[in-house]
């Protein structure tokens, strides 16, 4: 098989994933959600090892590595439970799918197969697609470069021993990033939802995380797509696919460098494949706003910062809710290049460990605020600007920085507001 045709393949088996999870069979239980993304992510990874029980019960349950499997079927039931849940969906919901998934009995390895029925015909589809609205296809080629761009600089991240110097951090930039970066527990590096963004962006409506986290928004793309006079089959599409923004992986990038991730136990981790579990008891880093990367939304109760979308420029800018709506809107074309970034540092959902969230205006804010974080005097500033603590640890903060352009030092940066998250 060519590899196009191989890519076509993963697509569409990863595209019925994704309708799956979002069905009613599978998104009203996180169990089994859980337990459904975990064996299909191991067949779609290209892993053909074989999925043992016990690996299983640990990886999704929590369970002890060696915990006694004859005594406790957790595994077994709820594999049982999901196989049903297939089969109700290939026979109701998903009677029309050209693609099944099966899990056999006695194996936890998911299976493709093709329905045996004649294949539906390809021309209305085409047709369909040169219909679809140009901006969501001008738009999703341009979220298309941003994947490959993550895939990229994801491959590039990978740490090996003696990639960084001994310490090339500074004694309060280093403070900071070991409270990201613990030895005793992992940090999960989430990347932002790009093309849930985009679908946001376009409808004008905004996801919950409650909808994002089942998938039950799925179900509604094709009636709020066809509201905003977009093709409601070119939506689901970009919708299905997995899309980050240049934005976050260039940061991501930065990070490798900068904060020693490469020393600690850091996995990347993609917005709609993250669950409560994992952001209660890792550490985390969270990339982008809350409209393409919903799980912000957790902690925007006690933060004053919200980002708004401004369709008429297509630009994202932050609002202050504590200061009567106040608007840090990015200068205007022509103008000298400015933009801002908001830094977060909170304790996990768990109260085990810290999550630090970073959003900024554009590419160049990004790479700006990395730099940033990484001097050694700018992170003295701000850190100057929290209160004192016992440990001289850094406290849980809100900022809100202003950055000038590419040829600007991150010392030049001005903190506009940094202060106490409510609560």
């Amino acid at each position: 098989m060519s590899q196009g045709n191989e890519a076509k393949v993963s697509d569409a088996r990863r595209l019925l994933v994704e309708r799956i999870a979002a069905s009613r069979y599978v998104s009203r239980s996180a169990r089994l959600r859980d337990l459904f993304f975990y064996l299909t992510n191991h067949v779609l990874d290209g892993d053909s090892g074989e999925i043992h029980e016990q690996q299983v019960g640990h990886q999704v349950f929590g369970r002890p590595k060696d915990y006694d499997t004859s005594a406790d079927n957790i595994v077994r039931v709820h594999a049982s439970m999901l196989r049903k849940r297939l089969e109700q969906y290939f026979s109701l919901e998903g009677a029309d799918e050209p693609l099944i998934l099966e899990i056999p009995k006695g194996n936890y390895a998911p299976v493709f197969r093709e329905r045996p029925e004649p294949k539906l015909a390809e021309a209305p589809i085409r047709r369909a697609h040169r219909s679809a609205d140009w901006r969501l296809w001008s738009l999703a080629v341009i979220a298309t470069l941003f994947a490959c761009s993550t895939a990229y600089l994801s491959l590039r991240t990978t740490p090996s021993a003696g990639a960084l110097p001994a310490d090339p951090l500074g004694p309060t930039v280093r403070l900071f990033w070991t409270q990201v970066f613990r030895p005793d527990r992992p940090t999960d590096i989430v990347l932002d939802d790009a093309a849930v963004g985009l679908y946001e962006e376009l409808t004008g409506r905004q996801l919950t995380l409650s909808n994002y986290f089942d998938r039950t928004y799925l179900r509604n793309v094709p009636e709020s797509a066809a509201a905003a006079n977009l093709d409601p089959r070119a939506a689901s599409s970009i919708v299905l696919h997995r899309l980050s923004n240049f934005s976050g992986a260039n940061f991501l990038w930065k990070l490798f460098q900068m904060a020693g991730a490469g020393e600690r136990l850091t996995r990347l981790r993609f917005a709609r494949d993250y669950s409560f579990r994992e952001l209660k008891a890792n550490n985390a880093v969270l990339l982008g706003n809350s409209r393409s990367n919903p799980w912000i939304e957790s902690f925007e109760p006690v933060l004053g910062l919200r980002w708004v979308f401004e369709k008429a420029t297509g630009t994202y800018y932050p609002v202050d809710t504590w200061a009567a709506e106040k608007r840090y809107q990015p200068a205007a074309p022509g103008d000298t290049p400015e933009g801002y970034c908001a830094v977060s540092l909170l304790p996990n959902l768990g109260h085990t460990g810290n999550v630090l969230i970073v959003a900024g205006t554009g590419g160049s804010a990004m790479n700006a605020c990395a730099d940033f974080l990484a001097d050694e005097q700018a992170v003295s500033t701000l850190r100057r600007k929290l209160p004192t603590t016992a440990s001289d640890m850094f406290p849980p903060f809100e900022a809100l920085l202003k950055l000038k352009g590419r040829s600007a030092l991150p010392r030049d940066a001005s903190i506009l507001l940094c202060r106490t998250p409510r609560g």
